[in-house]
């Protein structure tokens, strides 16, 4: 009888050890930051400011006319903000706003030779979305 029992403990011994042979090994809750959702406003805004305002104010080393202070960062969103560009929250007293739609001197047509000729507007639509964006509080864009 003891005879049996030892073998039955040393069967089950050996079961224990093939079983968590095959077993992974406890690994603590491995939880990966879930992604942050896109703000499609904010993209939006970004592509107004990339496809109206980058030509002259996102090219490093692009000289820009106007009497404003020349921009090659325009697509810097950390530049926007520090700078007062941008104040998150009111589109009225950001620079961006009151130079685009208020004072509507932006952005420029250009001759052959690059220099500004007549001022054009932003399309309606385009001037809505980056006041809507500073009115949002002007998310980060992707």
């Amino acid at each position: 009888m003891r005879l049996t029992l030892l073998a039955c403990l040393a069967f089950a011994a050996l079961l224990a050890a093939c079983a968590s042979e095959r077993l992974p090994a406890p690994r603590a809750a491995q939880h990966e930051p879930a992604p942050e959702p896109v703000n499609e406003l904010a993209q939006r805004a970004y592509d107004v400011l990339r496809d109206d305002c980058w030509g002259c104010h996102g090219q490093p080393g692009r000289k820009a006319y106007g009497e404003t202070t020349p921009l090659d960062w325009i697509l810097d969103y950390d530049k926007l903000i520090e700078t007062k560009t941008v104040i998150p929250g009111h589109p009225g007293k950001s620079r961006l706003i009151y130079i685009t739609a208020v004072l509507g001197k932006m952005p420029r047509a250009f001759d052959e030779q690059g220099a500004p000729s007549i001022e054009v507007e932003l399309s309606e639509a385009d001037q809505q979305t980056l006041i809507d964006w500073i009115k949002e509080g002007a998310p980060r864009w992707k």
